[in-house]
């Protein structure tokens, strides 16, 4: 089945970038957001890449095994205290439901979003679904 949803459609809101590996500590290297921004291990397993900052909202997406047993990125909001204290997280929301948050905040950081993505199904690191319908 191929994905034929388009960025900012309805239907890609259930969109959902699932990964061909699982992130490790030998390949983190290669999930980067720009240069500035890289994977931090959550815990043993989850992995975290911030994708927007600013004073009232935060972005970042989850690379874990959060869809079946299968790796994803999926998004939550983050609330950040002194700086660099994650005090809060929202539930993991679909990637195409991150995107729309992004493309209203902020239409820039929304298309380096989906550069993101493209630029990890070109290195064959993942690729496009459609997600949990609501």
């Amino acid at each position: 089945m191929s994905f034929t949803a388009q960025p900012g459609s309805p239907e890609f809101e259930n969109a959902i970038f699932i990964l061909n590996q699982p992130v490790t500590r030998y390949n983190a290297a290669k999930f980067s957001f720009k240069e500035e921004a890289v994977l931090e291990p959550i815990d043993q397993t989850a992995w975290a890449l911030p994708i927007y900052l600013s004073d009232d909202f935060n972005l970042f997406l989850i690379f874990a095994p959060n869809y079946g047993n299968r790796w994803t990125a999926s998004c939550a909001q983050v609330m950040i205290e002194n700086g660099n204290q994650i005090t809060q997280m929202s539930d993991l929301v679909p990637t195409g439901t991150g995107f729309t948050a992004l493309s209203q905040l902020n239409k820039d950081t929304a298309v380096a979003f989906l550069a993101y993505f493209e630029s990890l199904s070109a290195q064959h690191l993942g690729y496009w679904a459609d997600g949990p319908q609501a």
